[in-house]
């Protein structure tokens, strides 16, 4: 189903530590996890000033201001997922202290100040404790108690918890999410490189239409065979570190500009997202960036051409 015209939806996946423990940490990406607090003050402020809807997808362990260790064990109650390239427990890393003792592993305050923000954006989930959920190492016993804990942790906020962005982008274990009582899911990304099998030459040409800030996809959500809605993620807005320096951010800029030209074009989604991380390898740069974008994003709604929606909101408006 089309619409007359384009939507833009912006997710952000909130996770600090949780998203990059089993990979360890450098002295930059510690530093870079340290700044993303601001990031996201910057980020509200920007939302604000432009008046446009996001969605947060919280790992669930950010919402706690405190956790401890019951009987030797870090939350005794979850069942650990069995990863052959992490053999570890999975809250080895977890400090069991509280947010003011160790900042990147809680976020109860990065959760009231978006709550407070105006306009009202979305909190949607982003699993507990970062489980790939797509893995054969999650078993439906680990993805169950790791989804359960979320919606307790949620509810003690008052928060009902309806989308579900996926740790990495690994799809798994629907029924489950079903069974919670979500009811919509941002699906893997339709990026024109990720049919290519060969993987170096999928990573070149990635590179490349970045580079050239290609015109990426958009979509129509779209129900699946558990009765979610599929909002597919059409782009990533990209970090500056690593090569990723090497991408101009007028490219980025340019590409995103694209993705809403054509969501307006065809009457469909254009699904921007990324981590507020990612905002902290170049603030300053990348922060401009999203105030062009944003500000193209609020002259094409002003003309009507456009609308902007949570991931919960459009999956309402397709469900009518």
């Amino acid at each position: 189903m089309k619409h007359k015209n384009g939507i833009f939806v912006i997710s952000l996946d909130a996770e600090l530590a949780w998203g990059n423990f089993d990979k360890g940490f450098t002295d930059a990406k510690l530093q870079d996890l340290h700044n993303t607090r601001d990031c996201i003050t910057h980020l509200l402020n920007l939302l604000d000033k432009y008046q446009l809807f996001a969605t947060f997808a919280f790992v669930g362990h950010l919402m706690l201001s405190k956790c401890d260790i019951q009987h030797g064990v870090k939350h005794p109650d979850l069942i650990r997922p069995n990863f052959s390239w992490y053999q570890k427990d999975w809250f080895l890393e977890d400090p069991a202290t509280d947010i003011t003792t160790d900042p990147l592993w809680y976020g109860a305050d990065i959760l009231n100040a978006i709550r407070k923000a105006k306009p009202c954006h979305e909190i949607a989930s982003h699993s507990f404790s970062h489980i790939i959920f797509g893995d054969k190492g999650c078993s439906n016993a680990c993805a169950e108690s790791d989804i359960a804990e979320c919606v307790k942790v949620a509810e003690e906020y008052g928060i009902h918890l309806t989308s579900f962005v996926f740790p990495r982008n690994s799809e798994g274990h629907k029924d489950i999410l079903q069974k919670y009582g979500f009811s919509a899911y941002r699906g893997n990304g339709n990026e024109w490189y990720k049919f290519i099998q060969n993987i170096k030459l999928r990573q070149v040409c990635h590179y490349i239409d970045e580079f050239l800030g290609i015109s990426p996809n958009t979509s129509i959500p779209y129900k699946d065979e558990y009765g979610l809605y599929n909002t597919v993620g059409n782009m990533l807005y990209w970090s500056r570190d690593g090569m990723r320096k090497l991408i101009p951010i007028s490219s980025r800029i340019r590409k995103t500009k694209k993705g809403i030209d054509r969501s307006i074009k065809k009457g469909e989604v254009f699904h921007l997202w990324f981590h507020p991380l990612n905002l902290a390898t170049d603030t300053d740069g990348l922060l401009n960036g999203l105030d062009q974008i944003f500000s193209y994003a609020r002259m094409k709604i002003d003309s009507g051409l456009l609308e902007n929606c949570t991931i919960k909101q459009v999956c309402e408006k397709y469900s009518k």
